[in-house]
């Protein structure tokens, strides 16, 4: 597999001996496809993901300081084409800075954005959240909590991406379409493989991954210790085969689930990101007209 040396989309690869820096991130929206979609990329005979899906890495905190071997250590660097995924590159509420890092590592990165129905996302965070063990907010209390208005913020994709276009060109960044990575995941993959200048590949089916029904069956204390410090330290060390082993060993028979958010609250939370919605569309160059909002 060889790397397109022109045509739309395409891009010098190359990098220095010395230097070293990923192709691209695909940087959100979390809860919009990311673990499907590096399923996908992982599948290519040219991209190398790193072992752990979501290094966060350029995040201040807690995982900048692992150090720049470590996170060498997470990608086959004999792969022509090296990304990552990280959704918590788009909570610039919680995470700021995240672009301004990115930059000052690799400031010809390919940035790459999956958008979802706002409304459905958010939804959808706050079943993770709950399930995950890190909160318990009632329905009817969310709107007017902190963890809610981190939510709202993850939705507000404008507001998210633009911090990411004050230090990287707009032609940097493409914005694909969870429903279709969905339904047609092909069109996806060619739209991604086209921007980032490499030759198709015939995709495979992958499963659905993250699903709220796989989340519910793991005990929160397993997932806090998998994206610990430590736990980010020693999962190279682990096969990959071993690890679903122990996911499977640890499974609950009964799974938990998070409440059901009403329609009175999804209509407050479709009001709170209608303005930003439309601003995301004027950005995006999509009508997205299957949203909600």
């Amino acid at each position: 597999m060889t790397l397109l040396s022109k045509g739309k989309g395409s891009r010098d690869l190359g990098r220095k001996a010395e230097a070293f820096a990923p192709h691209f991130f695909v940087i959100g929206a979390m809860k919009a496809g990311t673990t499907t979609l590096s399923r996908y990329l992982d599948q290519r005979s040219d991209t190398g993901m790193p072992r752990i899906k979501e290094t966060d890495f350029f995040l201040k905190d807690p995982n900048a300081n692992l150090g720049m071997e470590w996170y060498k250590a997470q990608f086959d660097r004999t792969r022509d084409c090296l990304g990552e995924v990280s959704p918590n590159y788009t909570k610039y509420d919680i995470f700021p800075g995240v672009p301004e890092r990115i930059r000052a590592v690799a400031p010809d990165a390919s940035l790459i954005f999956i958008a979802r129905d706002p409304v459905a996302r958010f939804a959808s965070h706050y079943r993770h959240s709950w399930l995950h063990g890190h909160m318990r907010v009632a329905p009817e209390d969310l709107l007017g909590s902190e963890n809610g208005r981190h939510m709202i913020e993850c939705s507000r994709y404008a507001n998210q991406l633009n911090k990411y276009l004050a230090c990287f060109d707009r032609s940097q960044l493409l914005i694909v379409d969870f429903d279709t990575l969905c339904e047609t995941p092909q069109v996806v993959l060619n739209e991604i493989t086209g921007f980032l200048g490499l030759h198709r590949e015939q995709v495979t089916e992958v499963a659905a991954a993250n699903t709220a029904d796989q989340v519910a069956r793991i005990p929160p204390f397993i997932k806090r210790a998998a994206r610990s410090k430590l736990g980010r330290r020693i999962d190279r060390f682990i096969p990959n085969g071993t690890k679903q082993a122990l996911g499977r060993a640890v499974s609950r028979r009964d799974p938990c689930y998070a409440p059901v958010l009403e329609k009175e609250v999804l209509q407050r939370a479709a009001d709170l990101l209608r303005e930003d919605a439309e601003r995301f569309r004027t950005l995006a160059g999509r009508s997205f007209a299957q949203w909600s909002v």
